[in-house]
């Protein structure tokens, strides 16, 4: 069910990359489809590094859980940490959702490496434009995302019995509104859910 969200915010991510180039003709490709693919290409290449980085965390989590009690840290923190030293150890940026400042600036500067050395694309704006346009595009659907969550969250949080964030209660209902809203909102189909 995650995959599915998550791969819907990359297509509306890679659309909004290619409007924002590609109507403005700042980038101008004979292909619009090859173009798209090659920028979703890069994006789930960078979304599936982090799903790697998350599950071996998690599995050093499970490891070491007893030890991460002991000495008290909370579980988010110590994830965060293990998954920061993991990426450090592979050169690779700052780990997280793809949304993030530092990802989105991190990819941005690979499609923007994309752009400039691909034989099929031309482009007629300065890179630090080109960029700022990529950006610009994590930055909407970055908006769109956290409008869902916060619409998700609010549903739970009127509820009239309260329920504790973190519990299975409190992230089936995240799920179940978090879903409900994609679907409000055009972002997935009820078949998706």
């Amino acid at each position: 069910m995650q995959k599915q969200k998550g791969s819907k915010f990359i297509e509306l991510l890679v659309n909004e990359i290619a409007k924002n180039l590609l109507n403005n003709e700042y980038v101008i490709v004979d292909d619009e489809e090859y173009f798209k693919e090659k920028v979703k290409e890069i994006i789930l290449n960078e979304y599936r590094i982090d799903k790697e980085l998350e599950e071996e965390a998690e599995k050093i989590l499970q490891e070491n859980s007893d030890e991460i009690m002991y000495r008290g840290i909370p579980f988010f923190k110590a994830r965060k940490l293990i998954m920061e030293k993991l990426a450090k150890e592979r050169g690779l940026p700052a780990p997280g959702s793809i949304f993030t400042r530092e990802k989105a600036n991190y990819i941005a500067g690979k499609i923007l490496r994309f752009i400039l050395t691909d034989d099929e694309i031309d482009y007629t704006q300065e890179r630090g434009i080109i960029r700022q346009h990529i950006v610009r595009a994590f930055n909407t659907i970055s908006k769109v995302r956290k409008e869902v969550d916060r619409a998700a969250r609010e549903k739970i949080e009127s509820m009239s019995k309260p329920v504790p964030e973190g519990t299975p209660e409190w992230n089936a209902l995240y799920r179940k509104f978090y879903e409900e809203e994609l679907i409000a909102r055009g972002l997935i189909d009820t078949e998706d859910s």
